[in-house]
């Protein structure tokens, strides 16, 4: 064949493929049973805008320790002008307030010194899963605070946590506010601050222990005080408690209540194990498993869920509940589990617009706790052979923090925290890798490294406090700008 036709069918080869990547339809061709793809330029196009570029992770991961940048820092004022301004891990606050969080720390300086806990509830979906990102959270608020122990526990669980062991028999029944198989659904919706509850009839059993897990933390291993969070008991019941440390504990409810109430047992010592008995009927809404005074974080993770149903939960009870437990944050971290039904613009309004209601809620329930949401993590997803981040996440995220500070909630970006779009391929493809292979969880090494962020942004607003007992509140004020 001569040169000039081998040339001629090459070129036409190419025009061909040529034509098939620009005009091939993204979803592909079905025929009969059978559906042809071919790489388009659609998809093409779709990776450049949502790929986002190359994240350098462990840049991300070493700018996300913001102590040792104060500490460096020569002029400290500057660096919190330049923090409060334009650092990704900021927290974003409602109307530039950087006094937002006082209230929190001052209790929790408090608490330390009159023997309370302070307790920050922590709302999430399957990423808080086994108390991962909680338990971070916690462990580096208590290493400022004080505070031990791995908070409140739900007295049954579906799924098993680092923090501790434990396990519940007898005449037990759970009900969650988000169902799985360990539980029913009760039209009373006395869920609790947890969005679930055990019922106990007759008698039921409830044992902890601390965990073999490589992933607890220290803190969290040491237990010296030990609540029952009940309510809508039977007149006479009894709760035994049975320790390493101790010997028998018995406490008698006199009376019939249908209102929460809280039963509580102070250690002598920290204990590895123990055994608390129920003898009567009660709904059970929380286990708390706390240690020495200060702060701790209470972790409620809901599979599946988007964060749009607490309205569903009985007001009352809950008011009641963060009342008596003594509750002054709530963190809600969602918005993931919302990504597969939001196609379009319209729909990441409707979804905002549900979150809003969220926020009325807590404010009735909790009104002396503070509002932070926590926004959705990168997520990616295979297109066309490309791994590329949802279509909509960025501007669903872009939305959700104008609406919470517009409704006065705190906001943390968790998606540029990570790097933007594309960030979680790259989290995924670290070593160790630190998000799964379905390029939407953490692994439970990123789960830390998130937690740390989020505990290290808040911690920046105690130093901005501490900073500013010392100096005039004018000369902060001229100097920040606001």
């Amino acid at each position: 064949m001569k040169p000039h036709r081998i040339l001629l069918f090459i070129l036409s080869v190419f025009a061909i493929l040529f034509a098939c990547w620009y005009f091939f339809p993204s979803g592909g061709v079905k025929v009969g049973s059978m559906k042809f793809r071919f790489p388009s330029y659609e998809a093409s196009l779709h990776d450049l805008e949502n790929r986002g570029t190359d994240v350098d992770v462990d840049s991300v991961l070493a700018a996300m320790r913001i102590g040792e940048l104060i500490r460096q820092s020569e002029d400290t004022l500057g660096f919190f002008k330049e923090f409060l301004d334009s650092s990704v891990y900021r927290i974003h606050l409602p109307d530039g307030d950087y006094s937002y969080f006082d209230s929190l720390f001052i209790e929790a300086d408090s608490a330390a010194l009159d023997g309370r806990i302070v307790r920050i509830m922590h709302y999430g979906d399957s990423q808080l899963e086994m108390d991962r990102i909680s338990s971070v959270l916690r462990e580096e608020l208590q290493g400022r605070f004080g505070g031990s122990g791995p908070g409140m526990v739900p007295m049954m669980r579906s799924i098993s946590s680092v923090s501790v062991q434990q396990a519940a028999y007898g005449g037990v029944t759970r009900y969650a506010r988000v169902a799985d198989s360990l539980s029913h659904w009760t039209s009373t919706h006395r869920y609790g601050p947890l969005t679930q509850f055990v019922t106990v009839y007759g008698s039921g059993t409830f044992t902890f222990r601390k965990t073999d897990s490589r992933f607890a933390q220290e803190r969290a291993q040491r237990i010296s005080r030990v609540s029952v969070l009940l309510g809508h008991n039977s007149e006479g019941l009894e709760m035994t408690l049975k320790c390493d440390t101790m010997s028998v504990r018995t406490a008698v409810l006199d009376s019939a209540r249908d209102d929460v109430s809280l039963v509580s047992w102070t250690l002598p010592a920290d204990v590895s194990k123990g055994t608390l008995s129920f003898s009567g009927n009660a709904e059970v809404y929380g286990i708390m498993l706390d240690g020495e005074p200060g702060i701790t974080v209470d972790n409620a993770a809901m599979r599946g869920c988007d964060g749009t149903v607490f309205p569903g939960i009985d007001s009352t009870v809950m008011r009641q509940s963060f009342d008596t437990s003594g509750t002054r944050l709530i963190i809600l971290q969602f918005g993931g589990n919302a990504m597969p039904a939001i196609g379009t613009k319209k729909a990441i309004s409707d979804y905002v617009a549900r979150v809003e209601e969220q926020f009325e809620y807590f404010r009735q329930v909790a009104p002396k706790a503070q509002l932070l949401f926590v926004g959705p993590a990168d997520m990616c997803k295979s297109y066309d052979s490309y791994v590329v981040t949802w279509p909509l996440l960025p501007e669903l995220n872009d939305s959700l923090k104008v609406h919470c500070l517009d409704n006065g909630v705190a906001y943390w970006d968790t998606f540029n925290v990570m790097g933007g779009a594309g960030s979680m391929r790259q989290w995924v493809n670290h070593n160790p890798p630190l998000g799964g292979p379905d390029y939407i969880h953490f692994t439970t090494r990123g789960a830390n490294e998130i937690g740390s962020a989020l505990a290290r942004s808040i911690l920046v607003y105690d130093d901005l406090r501490r900073l500013r007992n010392t100096i005039s509140e004018e000369a902060v004020k001229e100097y920040l700008g606001r």
